[in-house]
């Protein structure tokens, strides 16, 4: 499968974004977060583990990893040069590496845990990614990956329409039925498929309601309009 984008398509426009990336993001903080808190759910983090965070932004995602268990080494690998720049800023003591979001110059059954939140979308060639994925996963090791469906194509305009945020750049959102195929292809067994924030936006009791139901109506069509899912792999 590839996508009708480049990687230095992708890499320009967040390029773009960099400085206001956070900023913008404080605007609908608790959507935003929820990326982070949802999915360290998933992650069974022990001290020594090694952890590779891609696409790691201005790495939000630390923050959140380290609260849980300090005594893990993260590998975070970014798109952006400009994200890699605040997030070094932000986090002097932690590693960043560029990645083209297809090659891993790692070896294989490396990585104990691999968090990618809100990438395969802006992945040109996603397979590619998720096969790169298994290889340097050690055996018994948890993919947690987060990412919209295609029904989320709305949402976004909506939200870039009234809220003015940065928008998604070169992007394809994927149908929760082609992530799992591509998934299985790559040799993953699927664990958790969870879809998210049915109603992102408003009153907190409307979100609240939104959760509820998008809970109780998980695997069913109206899952697939939660703007954020999670899928939970191990190899």
């Amino acid at each position: 499968m590839e996508n009708n984008f480049n990687i230095g398509e992708v890499a320009s426009f967040w390029n773009k974004i960099g400085e206001n990336y956070d900023i913008k993001n404080l605007k609908f903080k608790d959507v935003h977060f929820q990326r982070y808190t949802e999915s360290i759910k998933y992650l069974d983090l022990k001290p020594g583990q090694k952890i590779l965070n891609l696409w790691s932004r201005t790495g939000e995602a630390i923050d959140f990893l380290k609260n849980k268990e300090p005594r893990i080494e993260i590998i975070n690998m970014e798109v952006a040069d400009s994200f890699i720049e605040i997030a070094k800023r932000k986090f002097p003591q932690e590693k960043f590496l560029k990645t083209d979001l297809e090659k891993l110059d790692f070896e294989d059954n490396c990585f104990d845990h691999i968090l990618s939140l809100e990438t395969l979308e802006h992945t040109p060639r996603p397979q590619k990614l998720l096969e790169e994925f298994y290889w340097t996963l050690k055996p018994g090791g948890t993919l947690v990956l987060s990412l919209p469906p295609r029904t989320a194509e709305l949402a976004e305009k909506i939200s870039f329409f009234f809220f003015g945020n940065h928008g998604e750049g070169p992007h394809n959102f994927l149908s929760s039925k082609t992530v799992k195929k591509l998934l299985s292809e790559a040799g993953f067994n699927l664990i958790l498929h969870k879809a998210t924030l049915l109603i992102p936006f408003g009153p907190s009791w409307l979100t609240r309601l939104g959760e509820k139901i998008i809970e109780k109506f998980q695997s069913t069509i109206i899952s697939e309009f939660g703007i954020r899912q999670f899928y939970v792999c191990r190899k």
